[in-house]
């Protein structure tokens, strides 16, 4: 899956670089890297609280930092949305022994004795959105708002290694799902001088026992007015928060992600 999007985002550069595209029709690239600090609880199959497994306290999972790769398009197209491609891969490996026995899936593990647990959560954002009608325009590009559905699909795996309660047997048991899950989206820029603007995004669903949101707040220092050239280079910097509570499938889950970022991209 990185080999593969970083293959697309190296085309989708070459592409538009020997295209010459109009000035109408923009592109964004980036790329960077992203603290994943997780805090929260997982069970699989569980009958009661005490079959929840604390990602921390129980498990230890370690924070992470792993690449994250965004891509951009605004046409002028009035009828047809622009759109929002990224990529993030998320994992979390840990280890420990708590005083408990917990259901996983269909067995019971004594958690007395080291278990290991694993948890995935890579994913795929594609967002279809809208300019705000007039924004952009009337304030002369410094504020722009976009509006729109973004799907996110989650490829869930988590699994659980440990010991049998009742015949000491080691044992491993996983469940993997894959969500797609279609979130209401809101971004804005305010750029107050050329050299630098504000950004933010949010994502939000709330369904039957399931609600999902994440937001990112950043810094941009952009190129314009120091490097006049086609493509226009950008660094950003800023925080991510996420929470994921969701009820599928037998699957359980309260997390939180927070972390920060750091990208470099470009416009052309």
């Amino acid at each position: 899956m990185k080999k593969l999007t970083l293959l697309g985002l190296g085309s989708i550069l070459l592409l538009a670089g020997s295209s010459k595209a109009g000035p109408l029709i923009d592109f964004e690239a980036s790329i960077g890297a992203i603290q994943q600090k997780p805090r929260g609880y997982v069970s699989y199959e569980a009958e009661s609280d005490n079959d929840r497994i604390d990602v921390k306290k129980d498990a230890n999972l370690g924070d992470k930092t792993k690449p994250w790769v965004k891509l951009k398009l605004e046409h002028p197209i009035p009828v047809l949305p622009n759109v929002k491609l990224s990529y993030m891969p998320m994992k979390f490996d840990g280890s420990g022994n708590v005083a408990r026995t917990i259901k996983w899936g269909d067995n019971r593990y004594d958690l007395s004795a080291d278990f290991n647990l694993s948890v995935k959560l890579d994913r795929v954002d594609t967002t279809l959105y809208y300019n705000l009608p007039f924004i952009k325009t009337a304030t002369a590009g410094k504020l722009d708002v976009e509006f729109g559905l973004n799907v996110r699909t989650i490829m869930f795996d988590g699994k659980l290694s440990g010991r049998e309660s009742c015949t000491g047997q080691s044992i491993s048991e996983s469940k993997s799902i894959t969500l797609p899950i279609p979130m209401g989206h809101l971004a804005t820029e305010i750029r107050p001088i050329n050299q630098v603007s504000l950004v933010g995004e949010l994502n939000y669903i709330g369904y039957r026992k399931n609600t999902y949101y994440d937001y990112a707040v950043g810094l941009r220092l952009n190129s314009h007015g120091f490097v006049q050239t086609t493509l226009k280079p950008f660094v950003e910097v800023g925080y991510r928060y996420e929470k994921l509570k969701i009820d599928e499938e037998g699957v359980k889950t309260d997390l939180k992600v927070k972390g920060l970022y750091a990208l470099v991209g470009v416009r052309f």
